[in-house]
């Protein structure tokens, strides 16, 4: 296992940078995808070609893509949380909420990264870890609440977007024990097909029964988007980054996500933000980045 974090400043990641833009768009993305495709229609139609892709480049940059026997556990239960759980949740919710309130409320993941990488003493517990996530509730509290639309339906999205903020960062926090050893790519190519343990139950029938002659250029865009761009670049992009600066230090820059998602909804999707949301991320935020400043030292 990596070495606890030194608690010093990281510096910057281009992965991440890359990651964040194409994460924002992302959910901008799925909301037009829905118009002609279920969540568990996405799910495998996205999964199956992205993983061609990377074993493609594996082979192409000559990565191995035999498992190492002592990490072969690992790898395929990060694939079942991240390319599985995590979806599954993550998707659901989007089609449950506006593309603003799913990326303001998936900001909180840097704290339970913080949160989970002390508990698994990658890194020193500090107290003020749980001030920060006390406050980033408050704001996910003031999104729900700032809510347009149907209430019930927007406490159920909003409450798998936070569930799969929980899961993200468990799932941050297990790729960093795996990444010391083996380059981003090939330990998101290995993980890939943990993934079908859940996507083929949840998502295969809808797949086979989506009418692929009637989807718009839009759809074939926004899946591509979802596949290559949010899906090959974006986690091997993550991925580098938690090599580079950490699992706590590249989810720090989930931060970003919100405010170019909330750009990106109100350019494509033309979402207003309501005054309580735009408060709500602005808690979020700060909660955040005290709890980085603590993580930190400074």
């Amino acid at each position: 296992m990596p070495a606890p974090s030194s608690g010093r400043p990281s510096r910057f990641s281009a992965p991440l940078a890359i990651t964040v833009a194409s994460w924002g768009f992302n959910f901008v993305a799925l909301k037009v995808l829905y118009h002609q495709m279920t969540p568990q229609a996405v799910s495998v139609v996205r999964y199956l070609p992205m993983w061609a892709i990377l074993v493609g480049l594996c082979l192409w940059k000559r990565e191995s893509l035999r498992y190492p026997r002592e990490d072969t556990f690992r790898l395929l239960a990060l694939g079942a949380l991240s390319m599985g759980v995590y979806m599954v949740l993550f998707l659901e919710g989007m089609q449950r909420t506006s593309a603003a309130e799913g990326a303001i409320i998936l900001a909180t993941a840097p704290i339970f990264t913080a949160l989970l990488a002390a508990a698994v003493k990658q890194e020193r517990f500090r107290w003020s870890v749980l001030v920060g996530t006390l406050t980033a509730f408050v704001g996910v509290a003031l999104v729900v609440l700032g809510a347009n639309g149907s209430i019930h339906g927007q406490l159920i999205g909003n409450t798998l977007i936070l569930a799969s903020a929980v899961m993200w960062a468990g799932c941050a926090v297990l790729t960093r024990t795996l990444v010391g050893t083996m380059s981003p790519l090939r330990v998101l190519t290995l993980s890939m097909p943990g993934g079908l343990v859940v996507l083929v139950p949840y998502g295969f029938s809808a797949a086979i029964a989506v009418d692929w002659v009637d989807l718009s250029w839009a759809s074939w865009a926004m899946l591509a988007h979802v596949t290559v761009l949010a899906g090959v670049v974006g986690f091997t992009g993550f991925y580098a980054g938690v090599r580079q600066i950490g699992s706590s230090g590249a989810m720090l820059y989930q931060f970003l996500v919100p405010p170019t998602a909330v750009f990106f909804a109100w350019l494509v999707l033309h979402d207003p933000i309501q005054w309580m949301q735009g408060a709500g991320l602005a808690v979020i935020l700060g909660g955040v980045i005290y709890t980085t400043r603590a993580r930190r030292g400074l």
